[in-house]
């Protein structure tokens, strides 16, 4: 006899005066797109469907490693290996089946960022560089999507939201340009105890919940900042561009005009072994931590030391550039090949070739 699955009970959650039936009922009618499902994107998930959210989008291109556990405990040590978005959708279901999940095990980029967006109610940024968190603020501009933003340094956080009106500021109302990926470290690079994504994560999914529900101010004009290492919380205003009129801002940049603009500087090899025997140069540009604790047969030159000029790069050369996940061997091939050099960078990076760690 098959047993009946237990059916979510979000009584606690109801008793709220702010929430009641008629909340719970619009939450359930409620998509959202999260995206990235590590350290922030785990707790975001795990609380809106906890909460009841109808349907999820989850965008993740990477895989599970096992250094990801210490801050991301919605997976397993046998997980290791498989696509996140799969894994955070077997989560779900688990947690709450009443969800809706569309995990998409793809990269959120310039020829999908507009589709996705729009196709959500609100957008939930966990992704983990810059190049992606602009894209999806443009994405939510243009759609005119509301949009809660997360980053994590070491013990630091800070959270910023964006909603289709002038009385918020989007990314680019801070910042017109993105910063390059890799000048500042990551996780890998930097650093971060498991407990402080958890907790950016579990802000963002307060204030997601707020927005749909239409209660709370959803930091309506401000920038919050944490350091988890001091326990100093501080609200910094955020004002919008003074040229923008809402709900546009007239420093965004349409990701669809951008769609093809990397089409041609990620290639795939099947190791690295093989890339001099087609013509690459390989450059491993991990930092010095990083490369130690797992080497590649690729030259080792660190990212900043490249983009600095510390490495001579020729003309008649062509350079293939390798990094973990192939965030940071993107940036420095866009902005290398701005100068003229014939360099790509290595797709999904040493993360995507077995054996080459």
């Amino acid at each position: 006899m098959t047993e009946t699955p237990m059916q979510p009970d979000y009584s606690r959650q109801i008793a709220l005066r702010e929430v009641g039936t008629e909340g719970q009922a619009r939450l359930a009618r409620s998509r959202v797109l999260v995206v990235g499902a590590g350290g922030l994107g785990s707790p975001v998930l795990q609380y809106l469907a906890g909460a009841g959210v109808g349907e999820l989008g989850v965008v993740d291109h990477d895989r599970l490693d096992a250094s990801n556990l210490h801050r991301q405990p919605m997976y397993g040590r046998a997980d290791v290996g498989r696509p996140k978005a799969e894994l955070a959708r077997e989560a779900i279901a688990r947690l709450n089946p009443a969800v809706r999940v569309l995990a998409h095990a793809a990269r959120f980029d310039a020829g999908n960022a507009r589709a996705l967006v729009g196709a959500h109610d609100l957008v939930v940024d966990c992704s983990d560089n810059f190049r992606t968190k602009f894209l999806v603020n443009d994405a939510a501009v243009l759609e005119r999507r509301p949009a809660v933003f997360a980053s994590v340094y070491q013990y630091e956080g800070q959270i910023q939201t964006y909603a289709p009106d002038e009385g918020h500021a989007c990314l680019r109302c801070l910042w017109p340009t993105a910063t390059v990926d890799g000048l500042v470290g990551n996780c890998a690079e930097a650093g971060v105890l498991g407990p402080v994504p958890g907790a950016l994560g579990a802000m963002q999914a307060i204030i997601a919940l707020e927005c749909l529900l239409g209660i709370g101010t959803g930091l309506r004009g401000e920038l919050l900042l944490f350091d988890f290492a001091t326990f100093e919380v501080s609200r910094l205003r955020a004002p919008r561009c003074g040229e923008c009129r809402a709900p546009g801002c007239v420093r965004v940049v349409d990701p669809g005009s951008a769609a093809c603009a990397d089409a041609d500087l990620e290639v795939e090899i099947a190791s690295l072994e093989d890339a001099p025997a087609q013509g690459w140069e390989v450059l491993d540009i991990r930092g010095a931590d990083e490369f130690a604790a797992r080497p590649s047969s690729a030259t080792h030159v660190p990212m900043a030391e490249l983009l600095a000029g510390g490495r001579s790069l020729r003309v008649d050369r062509r350079y293939l550039l390798v990094c973990a996940s192939g965030q940071r061997s993107l940036a420095a091939a866009r902005q290398l090949r701005s100068a003229g050099y014939a360099v790509y960078s290595l797709s999904g990076g040493l993360a995507r070739l077995s054996g080459s760690r």
